[in-house]
């Protein structure tokens, strides 16, 4: 029983007449004839009754009429989804972030709604511990990561989005808020930090720069995101080393920043995506991706 052979039967319960059926379905008459023969042997059970009169239903014609138009409806809108999904039409989109690409993030989601505006874009804002895990699951069409994030190896490919800055913070009337930075003036300041397994990247980050500066920072709170970090040091709790675009995407009414100079003090961050897109929806974001960023 397939949905051909529904589609006929139910042309033939409309109209009682097997030449009005085959004429709306397409066919010729023996075809029709031949299609129902073949539906009641697979059902084990007679649907119409043939006479000189016309044709007449069987009850067991009428207790399949309600199932048969069901199942037809549900078929010919699948197939309709799936080929507005292939299309590019309709589908979902799923999208792992930082807070810090949120700018980036927002720029590419204007281009591809002004494409695409009926396609969905599920986005996930992460950490980084829970980015790391969702890149290694495969669970996201698409990471807006920091470059370092990315696995190493052939199952992904990445672009380079934007760079961003590490920076100190301080509270806003911290004595050194307002002059030059200078490493030697913060030893014994109190520190606050991403903890190494909830921010592995960023952790590593914040250690070589102050290795490289000879300053052994007075840790003394750590958390597992940045946009906390940041938080506490507006409350007067200590000095950090942040992101900037934190600041501008979380509470910085009463903190202060100041990029550190040198090339390692800046953050490279990528769009990355498994290099076997099998997603229609996602194949379209990734034209996006590549024109505003290759």
């Amino acid at each position: 029983m397939d949905v051909t052979q529904l589609k006929y039967f139910i042309a033939l319960a409309q109209t009682l007449n097997f030449s009005e059926a085959a004429r709306r379905c397409g066919i010729t008459q023996p075809s029709m004839s031949h299609s129902i023969v073949e539906l009641e042997k697979q059902l084990g059970a007679q649907l119409f009754i043939r006479s000189r009169k016309g044709v007449t239903i069987t009850e067991a014609g009428r207790e399949l009429l309600p199932s048969a138009l069901e199942m037809v409806d549900i078929a010919e809108k699948t197939a309709f989804r799936i080929h507005q999904m292939e299309l590019g039409k309709t589908g979902s989109v799923s999208i792992s972030a930082l807070t810090t690409s949120s700018a980036i993030l927002s720029k590419c989601l204007k281009a591809f709604s002004k494409r695409c505006p009926d396609i969905l874009t599920d986005i996930t804002f992460t950490s980084g511990r829970s980015q790391a895990l969702a890149m290694n699951e495969a669970k996201y069409d698409f990471h807006f990561a920091v470059q370092e994030m990315v696995p190493a190896g052939e199952s992904f490919d990445s672009v380079v989005s934007h760079v961003d800055y590490l920076c100190v913070a301080f509270p806003a009337d911290h004595p050194l808020a307002d002059e030059p930075l200078d490493f030697s003036r913060l030893a014994g300041e109190r520190f606050i930090a991403v903890s190494e397994s909830d921010g592995p990247a960023l952790y590593n980050e914040i250690r070589r720069i102050c290795d490289a500066r000879g300053f052994s920072p007075n840790v003394v709170c750590q958390y597992d995101r940045a946009e906390a970090v940041l938080l506490s040091v507006g409350a007067g709790t200590g000095i950090a080393i942040v992101p900037e675009a934190v600041a501008s995407v979380f509470y910085s009414n009463n903190v202060k920043l100041k990029r550190i100079p040198g090339s390692d003090a800046i953050r490279t961050y990528v769009v990355a995506w498994h290099r076997n897109v099998t997603n229609p929806a996602a194949k379209l974001f990734l034209e996006v991706v590549k024109e505003l960023f290759q």
